[in-house]
């Protein structure tokens, strides 16, 4: 049966994104219900897909200091293949396929301007199917995906029990 998120739901993910090693029993405390159903809800989001427990790195922390967004053109009909090449590389934090006048776009991670330098020059320019590369040096990131919060208004239609791509998936297996 298809729920919306409800104030519990969200002062949960609060919660979590302040410190997603808060037990979920300082949760129960803060939030004003049982600590089961703490747990039970924390699972049934995670399970919907809705949300994602994972560790972040920081990598300005351990030695990455420079961040760049590179959009890269590519020859038709090898986007996809050109995206999961990139999407192996170390230095990659993201891979998104876009519209417009390029074709990926890429997060990335460097020690030095000279090392970002190297990779683009040396690593993406030189995969097949790479016609340019566009790069913005980030020098500040003022807001991450990582302090994105649940919108007060979802878009309509959008339940927590409704199927999402990754639970469509498992229910046709």
């Amino acid at each position: 049966m298809a729920r919306s998120i409800d104030q519990i739901d969200r002062a949960i993910i609060a919660c979590l994104q302040a410190d997603s090693r808060t037990p979920s029993a300082e949760i129960a405390r803060r939030v004003g219900v049982a600590e089961r159903t703490v747990r039970a809800r924390i699972d049934r989001l995670v399970n919907d897909g809705v949300l994602r427990l994972v560790a972040v790195l920081n990598p300005r922390a351990i030695g990455y200091g420079v961040t760049a967004d590179v959009f890269l053109e590519v020859e038709l009909g090898k986007v996809q293949e050109v995206a999961q090449t990139v999407a192996e590389l170390e230095e990659v934090g993201y891979v998104g396929l876009t519209t417009g006048d390029r074709d990926i776009s890429i997060q990335l991670f460097a020690p030095s301007v000279d090392a970002l330098y190297d990779f683009v020059t040396e690593k993406l320019n030189r995969i097949p199917g790479v016609l340019r590369a566009k790069t913005f040096v980030i020098p500040r990131v003022v807001k991450s995906i990582y302090e994105w919060e649940l919108p007060e208004n979802l878009p309509s239609g959008v339940a927590r029990g409704q199927q999402t791509p990754k639970t469509a998936n498992r229910s046709r297996a």
